[in-house]
């Protein structure tokens, strides 16, 4: 399989799960979003906004535009602290503290996420032969293959994603997983 298509095939799979994050979002309720079973799990509208903070990182990186987060000052406009983690992506951040993250309702929430996502696939649409396979800053302070550290964002959106299904089976919704 040439380079171009590996891009397009990363390409399709990071728009898949968009697509099922962004479908999770809208099924659930603000209450949803906020529920908390018990320490130290996060509630939904953390593993949503953190994969949301990943995508806008990576668009940034790819593209070399501001990330939306900075751009629509949604630190300030959500009232979040200054301090949010590495990279201000809740990575790292003490349960205490994303226990009291002020994560908007699932309107607000489903706009960001919309529009990052859309941000780092427009970004992924543009990669081409030989970026897909240039060593770079993995954004995790090391330098890997462009493809490696995508394909781990990858893995990790859909591990955050099983989390909300499984929060959301907890309070009684569906996943997209059957058996």
């Amino acid at each position: 399989m040439a380079a171009r298509d590996h891009t397009s095939v990363l390409t399709g799979r990071v728009a898949v799960i968009h697509r099922l994050l962004l479908d999770a979002v809208s099924a659930c309720t603000d209450e949803d979003l906020a529920w908390i079973p018990g320490p130290p799990s996060p509630p939904i509208a953390f593993h949503l906004w953190h994969c949301g903070r990943w995508a806008d990182r990576w668009a940034e990186a790819l593209s070399g535009n501001q990330q939306r987060w900075h751009r629509e000052d949604l630190t300030t406009k959500w009232g979040f602290p200054a301090e949010q983690g590495k990279g201000d992506t809740g990575m790292s951040l003490p349960d205490e503290q994303v226990a009291l993250l002020p994560f908007p309702g699932r309107d607000q929430m489903a706009t960001y996420l919309r529009g990052a996502f859309s941000d780092l696939e427009h970004a992924l649409a543009e990669l081409d032969d030989e970026s897909i396979l240039r060593e770079t800053d993995d954004l995790l302070g090391a330098v890997a293959p462009l493809a490696d550290s995508l394909t781990r964002q990858l893995s990790h959106a859909s591990r955050h994603l099983g989390m909300i299904e499984a929060l959301r089976g907890l309070r009684g919704g569906r996943g997209t997983a059957t058996v």
